[in-house]
């Protein structure tokens, strides 16, 4: 029996194999349906196939005369292509998507010193949003080449010192110049002309604005827009040579570790996560994170505990964790770790692996490394790995996990000790929350502040020479006893 090909084969069959925006018509022309695919090919083929399963597809193909389509340098600019062609259109078979409120949105917020970020509801009045987008790993990767080209900042909120973003020419640092104002805005606009600007790659649309610059005598604009067309530049070779660069690569500690994971990549970035309490008192978890077998240390994240009483370090690891995939899921931090790691045993794993599976990242490769015999699990087949002792990737993974109990312990030390000096204080009569926070935040330590004379804490803000002479005093006394 001979099967009648599908009238659109042919048409199908000359699309090009690299990503775009497919945009399907009806017989007098009009949009029906607008996707993007990593490769426009393959992506439209599976429409053609018999797909009575699925009655929705079934009923668009029937109405589908024609598919025309727009070619993009990557699926990430496929991905804000295709936003933007839903928003401007609105196909019929696109308004389940549009109003689904699980879809993710791209922000930026109404401030004074404007920042990107993704979300999924629309609730800041005066913010401006794009999408909703089909992808939020893509979605993710486009924010990060966005805060990578244009010098925005990415704090949460403004910080009173400069971050390594700063130091690193990523950001303007309105926190400590806010007279950066108008360059800033002027930032935000060339953003918000981007992604409300019609067809254009990254690459487009910079060498377009640096032209139009020229040619208007704005040679200082221009050389701002030739600067991030070298960057981005940059950024696409890096990522080639990332994909290449296991040909030559000598054995290292990071290629060892993908062998032993049987992973497809390499594991460039690793994140660990470890508990620190005692007896339940003032309880905090860490994350540290290494990138290429470095401390990546801007990644760095201290979690007090908030929803875990008494003493129960795998409560408190789910809790910490699902902070961090809220967090990248809303676009508050950006890159998917390759590797998460939790300091523990196979209880501890098999927490993780359950929060990862209800927070819908479970293609993320998670492994624990016990103390007690530095046994490490792998969450694809709950069973120790074989790795000797002397493995690069076991050192690697060893000194990882070290610096998150590091950094959770002198994390809970800080906490309990200014908890200390708070109750010490409270024992000291004039002294009441106004002057705690001023001695507190002039004073490292109590026995910094026992060694200060009278004249010293009178000079501090609000602190009167009585009120200096009391704590001195308590002090002294509680000494000579």
């Amino acid at each position: 029996m001979t099967m009648t090909p599908h009238p659109l084969r042919e048409k199908v069959n000359q699309l090009p194999m690299g990503p775009g925006v497919y945009l399907m018509k009806d017989a007098e022309g009009k949009i029906l349906y607008i996707g993007k695919a990593r490769s426009l090919k393959k992506r439209v083929s599976s429409y053609l196939v018999n797909r009575a399963e699925l009655p929705k597809i079934t009923i668009l193909m029937q109405k589908v005369w024609d598919i025309d389509y727009v070619e993009t340098p990557t699926e990430v600019d496929a991905l804000l292509l295709e936003a933007q062609l839903i928003h401007q259109v609105q196909p019929r078979y696109n308004k389940e998507l549009k109003d689904d409120k699980s879809f993710p949105l791209l922000k930026i917020t109404n401030e004074k010193f404007p920042r990107i970020h993704i979300t999924r509801n629309k609730s800041e009045r005066g913010a401006i949003y794009y999408g909703p987008f089909t992808d939020a790993k893509l979605l993710r990767e486009a924010v990060a080449l966005i805060n990578a080209l244009f010098p925005i900042r990415k704090c949460q909120r403004l910080p009173k010192t400069a971050c390594l973003y700063y130091h690193i020419g990523q950001c303007l640092a309105p926190c400590i110049k806010p007279d950066v104002e108008p360059e800033y805005r002027k930032l935000v606009e060339e953003v918000r002309g981007f992604l409300g600007g019609g067809k254009k790659s990254f690459m487009e649309y910079l060498s377009d604005r640096m032209k139009a610059a020229a040619d208007e005598l704005r040679f200082e604009d221009a050389q701002f827009f030739k600067q991030q067309i070298e960057a981005l530049g940059k950024l696409r070779k890096k990522r080639f040579r990332l994909q290449r660069q296991e040909a030559g690569i000598a054995l290292s500690a990071t290629l060892e570790l993908k062998k032993i994971l049987g992973m497809e990549k390499l594991p460039e970035k690793i994140v660990c996560f470890d508990v620190s309490n005692i007896q339940g008192d003032e309880a905090v978890a860490s994350k540290v994170s290494f990138y290429r077998e470095l401390s990546d240390k801007i990644e760095y994240r201290r979690y007090k505990i908030k929803t875990v009483t008494g003493i129960d370090d795998y409560a408190m690891l789910a809790e910490t964790l699902r902070r961090m995939l809220v967090s990248l899921k809303e676009g508050r931090e950006t890159f998917i770790p390759d590797v998460i790691m939790i300091d523990g045993g196979k209880g501890h794993l098999h927490m993780a692996m359950r929060v990862l599976s209800e927070e819908s990242f479970e293609n993320v490769e998670l492994i624990s490394l016990a103390k007690r015999f530095e046994t490490v699990y792998h969450a694809k087949s709950g069973q120790p790995l074989s790795i000797p002792e002397d493995s690069p990737a076991l050192h690697l993974l060893q000194k990882v996990r070290d610096e998150a109990h590091r950094f959770a312990i002198t994390y809970h030390r800080s906490l309990k000790e200014r908890a200390l000096e708070k109750s010490v204080l409270d024992q000291i009569a004039g002294i009441g929350d106004k002057r705690k926070r001023v001695l507190l935040a002039q004073f490292d330590s109590v026995d910094e502040m026992k060694r200060s004379g009278i004249e010293q804490l009178a000079g501090l803000p609000g602190m009167s020479t009585a009120a200096a002479r009391r704590v001195w005093e308590y002090f002294h006394k509680q000494s000579s006893l």
